[in-house]
């Protein structure tokens, strides 16, 4: 959102169950709710790993957890991952745009993986022109090879351009 006519404002939401079957079905989930006194945008991401097939769905990649993919993982020869992102900008509870992307490309890290926190997925997926996992990069690396982000960005100021730079 940064240089953009918008002047964030991060407020306590209520939950929003993610219902929807794909990524960009539970961001429009989430901006519709948070959207109805202005402006709102909202993500949903998920990990894919094509060698697992249908074993591993990207949106449920939270509800799955470290230790399923690590389960499914082990012993997995084809180890490549991208990183999937979904995001909705909507207002008055309206959807208003919404972009499914991908584009950020790696690999799983070996096993064993550090204990699962937050965000645990940053700490298996590692950039293999590094060798080094999501969670070990500065800001300025993570700008460099997160393709996914790179790509929504763009697409958000060209919507924000279409509206005049207008952001009431």
């Amino acid at each position: 959102m940064e240089g953009l006519p918008f002047e964030p404002v991060e407020r306590s939401l209520e939950h929003v169950e993610e219902t929807a079957g794909t990524l960009v079905g539970n961001a429009e989930l989430k901006a519709r709710s948070a959207s109805a006194s202005g402006w709102a945008i909202a993500s949903d991401g998920g990990l894919e790993v094509p060698a697992l097939g249908p074993s591993w769905d990207p949106v449920l990649t939270r509800r799955q957890g470290q230790a399923r993919l690590a389960e499914l993982a082990a012993g997995l020869g084809d180890r490549r991952v991208s990183w999937r992102e979904a995001i909705c900008l909507a207002r008055g509870g309206e959807v208003v745009a919404s972009w499914e992307r991908d584009g950020t490309r790696g690999v799983l890290a070996p096993l064993p993986w550090p204990p699962p926190g937050d965000l645990w997925v940053w700490d298996v997926f590692v950039f293999p022109q590094s060798g080094r996992r999501w969670s070990e990069l500065d800001e300025a690396e993570r700008v460099q090879l997160d393709l996914t982000w790179t790509t929504l960005r763009a697409d958000v100021r060209g919507l924000v351009e279409t509206f005049g730079g207008q952001a009431t």
